[in-house]
């Protein structure tokens, strides 16, 4: 059944992605090339210049020359490109303590970054702003995440026509068991924690009611530390912003202005005036703009001579699984990595950024006994994205030191399996009957053909049941907690980052910049410079890549979309639903 529906994705989505990824791959070759030919210039940044920030080229976890599709969603699960955050926060953080930056001028309308991303670099506009320099922000309109962002600067300008969008948090979960049904489809379903609701839209119609709780909690704690954030840089009085979004999604530019959501309601052209008169009259095509990107490149090309001590950024970014290769977790390629970071007497500490819903707990254990081993004779750092749950969360736990955002999503302790049985699809639509020759009793344990016995139920039950008991000892020894605390924090449940600091199972708040501050420090490190792995995905490695692997990719990228609806065979250590169905 998984191949019959594999093959009619791949007729409905192949030749499209082909024809797309074809035409960008091909614009985004000629734009490294140009790059490759620029970057040995560095550019010059003249006296006051004004920092200007925009998103067009989009916000990633790595830097990435790959083209940016904004237009495609996010479903497809499309490698895109943009400039790293962390490399946007630094920049921001060492403008500050530049004579030759002046201000920033913000743009975020085309901002579109995930949570932790966005309040790293928010973070560092407060950091500007306290160094005594200014954050101007203009946008023709704001979305959420854009008004979150430029809720940091001095002075927020809104477009006359433009309005602004606050709207709150939201989890939509589709549930296939009535489809299930109608098609034949048997899902079964073994897990261990009331809260590890893997498996749950295919064998129920609607969400359940630890399923709900914890989703309304999690939301709940990450809007109230945004709606906090915007009201405290924004001098608004407690609740002001749940008020504006009971009242409606969208405030209009008169009305932000009036609520104090914005300070002006300025054209374009009044705030290149504005800037004008800010530099005493100098017309807008003389004001000494310097784009994020050029400044970064002058930052890296006037970096002083190279030092020895060396911090590692290891960037473990989604579903964590077995064997070797790129574009996701694989143990073994992370083992390996780690144990030559442990034995190179120059990288005197690691640092952990984790962006995964978890996966096989096989391939979490294998990372984890290597950070376990690195962490006794260097520190290692982990910094928690908008998502390390499951097992993302046992590897971070292994770590010397956890830091999270109050919005991230961790947490998860739990396991489950998910079994399938398409025999009355077969049988009853499509008229076909399965006969099985078997040499043992569970020899046809893998086929889709029948529904598992209580024998074999008990046997996967079994052995969910002995992964959870290791999950839950590693957490315990790994953080040095009682195991019945760990207990009591498991069952499957998620955490905002807010929660994980309070319950134990985080240690502070920061980003990826306060982990390596904090690495830096454990090290007694003044001087270091940062090596990472794995190196950012560049439109070069498409062109090299063997024609097999290009048509392999885009058949990979189909096989995803059906095995994400359908759930993954074996034992799984992951979060529950899709990360996807978040909104915010």
């Amino acid at each position: 059944m998984k191949d019959f529906l594999k093959t009619l994705a791949a007729v409905i989505l192949g030749s499209a992605l082909v024809l797309i990824t074809g035409f960008f791959l091909l614009v985004g070759s000629l734009t490294s090339i140009i790059s490759l030919g620029l970057a040995g210039t560095a550019p010059a940044i003249p006296q006051n210049a004004i920092l200007h920030i925009t998103f067009e080229e989009g916000v990633s976890t790595q830097d990435s020359d790959l083209p940016t599709l904004g237009f495609l969603p996010p479903e497809l699960n499309i490698r895109q490109g943009g400039t790293g955050f962390l490399g946007i926060a630094q920049a921001i953080e060492q403008a500050a303590a530049d004579p030759y930056i002046r201000m920033i001028f913000l743009d975020p309308q085309y901002l579109n970054a995930q949570m932790s991303h966005i309040e790293e670099i928010r973070h560092a506009l407060i950091l500007f702003r306290q160094s005594g320099k200014p954050v101007i922000s203009y946008a023709p309109a704001y979305s959420q995440q854009a008004y979150y962002l430029a809720s940091a600067a001095d002075k927020v300008i809104i477009n006359p026509e433009g309005n602004i969008i606050l709207q709150g948090f939201s989890a939509s979960v589709n549930y296939y068991k009535e489809l299930f049904d109608r098609l034949g489809v048997e899902a079964q379903v073994i897990r261990h924690g009331s809260y590890k609701t893997g498996g749950e839209p295919f064998t129920a119609s609607r969400m359940s009611d630890q399923e709900r709780k914890q989703l309304t909690t999690y939301l709940a704690t990450a809007w109230e530390h945004w709606s906090a954030g915007m009201e405290q840089t924004r001098h608004m009085e407690q609740g002001a912003i749940d008020r504006l979004c009971m009242q409606s999604f969208l405030t209009d530019a008169g009305y932000a202005k009036e609520t104090g959501l914005a300070d002006e309601v300025w054209h374009q052209d009044e705030v290149i005036a504005y800037l004008s008169s800010v530099y005493e009259g100098l017309p807008e095509k003389r004001l000494p703009f310097v784009s994020l990107r050029n400044y970064i490149r002058h930052l890296e090309m006037n970096r002083q001579k190279p030092v020895r001590e060396k911090i590692a950024v290891v960037y473990a970014i989604g579903d964590i699984t077995m064997r070797k290769g790129t574009g996701q977790v694989f143990a073994n390629t992370y083992a390996a990595q780690l144990r030559q970071y442990r034995n190179d007497t120059t990288v005197k500490a690691i640092v952990l950024r984790i962006e995964s819903p978890g996966g096989d707990p096989m391939a979490a254990g294998i990372i984890t006994r290597e950070i376990q081993l690195t962490a006794m004779v260097k520190p290692v750092i982990a910094s928690l994205g908008d998502v390390a749950a499951s097992g993302g969360y046992w590897i971070a736990s292994a770590a010397s030191k956890i830091l999270v955002q109050p919005s991230g999503m961790t947490g998860s302790i739990g396991v489950y399996s998910i079994l399938f049985n398409g025999e009355k699809t077969l049988s009853d639509i499509l008229d076909i009957r399965n006969e099985t020759v078997d040499t043992h009793p569970y020899s046809h344990f893998n086929s889709l053909y029948h529904s598992k016995s209580e024998k074999e139920l008990q046997i996967v039950r079994e052995q969910v049941e002995s992964v959870y008991c290791r999950f839950v000892e590693t957490v315990a020894n790994n953080r040095h907690m009682d195991r019945q605390v760990v207990e009591n924090l498991a069952d499957g449940r998620i955490w905002s980052g807010k929660e994980a600091i309070s319950n134990g199972l985080a240690d502070q708040q920061g980003g990826l910049t306060d982990a390596i501050r904090v690495a830096a420090g454990m090290a007694g490190l003044t001087g270091y410079r940062l090596v990472t792995f794995p190196k950012p995905f560049r439109i070069i490695d498409l062109i090299h890549m063997p024609a097999g692997k290009k048509s392999v990719g885009v058949e990979s990228l189909i096989e995803k979309q059906l095995l994400d609806l359908l759930g993954k065979g074996g034992i799984r250590a992951r979060l529950p639903f899709d990360e996807k169905s978040l909104s915010w």
